[in-house]
């Protein structure tokens, strides 16, 4: 299955993280593709500038590309060395795209996304800027992952110290996490928040999770 790379930055991953899988990149202007990937990200110049054609780029950074989709890497469902996102039936591309990002760049061992949305829909890889290459991302259902069962929920305990392998569920848009997911959970956590603030976007909420874990690890 082939997946569009919008913009400059979504071909900049996928060129790091993945480049046996980019097929393509296309170019408004050679010389102007060059000096961005020279300013932004020198170490896949190279490889861009060899797969580079030009044409029509509907996308302000004047690049743009395709790649083909990884196979699954399901074994993070069950055994992992840093945390898994579990998003539970999310609504929002868009969200669930900034949280792809936000937790490729913290480091957690995938995202894993159960419900309706796919996390391969364009606009989902959109939010993530190609981030998609840089971890697993896998739609499931619930009963498919194992480990520590971390949910986050305004009621929930204190955080605390999250461990390498959880599991971190975190609730739709409106919903929150459903029954399924919240019974089987091992600890319902929150995160401290002022007084009179009800609720974090999701994709704040999984980064600040997140980032507890990596700024503990060090």
């Amino acid at each position: 299955m082939t997946v569009a790379l919008e913009g400059f930055h979504a071909v900049k991953h996928a060129l790091r993280f993945a480049p046996d899988l980019v097929t393509q990149v296309c170019v408004r202007d050679l010389a102007e593709a060059r000096a961005l990937a020279e300013r932004l990200a020198p170490d896949v110049r190279d490889r861009l500038l060899a797969l580079a054609c030009s044409g029509d780029v509907a996308h302000p950074t004047g690049v743009e590309g395709l790649a083909v989709r990884p196979a699954e890497a399901r074994d993070v469902l069950r055994t992992r060395t840093s945390p898994l996102v579990l998003l539970d039936d999310p609504r929002h591309p868009g969200n669930a795209g900034a949280v792809i990002r936000v937790a490729a760049a913290a480091g957690a061992s995938g995202v894993a996304v159960s419900g309706a949305l796919d996390p391969w829909h364009p606009a989902v890889v959109r939010g993530s800027a190609g981030l998609h290459y840089a971890l697993p991302v896998l739609a499931v259902r619930p009963d498919e992952v194992t480990g520590p069962l971390w949910v986050l929920d305004a009621d929930g305990e204190p955080l605390g110290d999250v461990p390498d392998d959880a599991v971190l569920v975190v609730g739709s848009e409106r919903a929150g996490v459903g029954d399924e997911l919240r019974g089987r959970a091992d600890r319902v956590v929150r995160l401290p928040m002022r007084v009179g603030v009800s609720s974090l976007n999701l994709a704040t909420a999984a980064a600040a999770v997140l980032y507890a874990w990596r700024l503990r690890k060090g």
